[in-house]
């Protein structure tokens, strides 16, 4: 079995730079995983969810790097406010197909 370099292929970006989000913004309009994979309860990722739910309980929230802005949704479900700022384009277009009084996407 031969292994490439995934470097020397037409049209590679380094993974998380600014190009390869906006590729992805453009393609997809989301962040995905495209793996499927369950972490059982609780997980880094469900305890910091609710800790940033009781820290924006009521307050105006800026979520920087929001991507395509789930976290951020989840997040207006308890904030007075919340706005969600990202560098991609697509990802922004993304959020603000979703319609909350209480948050916006810039």
């Amino acid at each position: 079995m031969k292994f490439i370099d995934p470097t020397r292929l037409p049209g590679w970006l380094a993974p998380h730079s600014i190009a390869w989000y906006r590729q992805l913004g453009e393609t997809e309009g989301a962040y995905l995983y495209p793996w499927n994979s369950v972490y059982e309860e609780p997980n880094g990722e469900s305890i910091f969810d609710r800790e940033v739910a009781g820290m924006v309980q009521g307050k105006k929230a800026l979520d920087a790097g929001c991507g395509h802005g789930d976290f951020t949704l989840k997040c207006a479900d308890y904030a007075k406010e919340i706005v969600g700022i990202d560098a991609t384009a697509g990802f922004i277009s993304t959020g603000n197909q979703v319609r909350r009084t209480n948050a916006s996407f810039i």
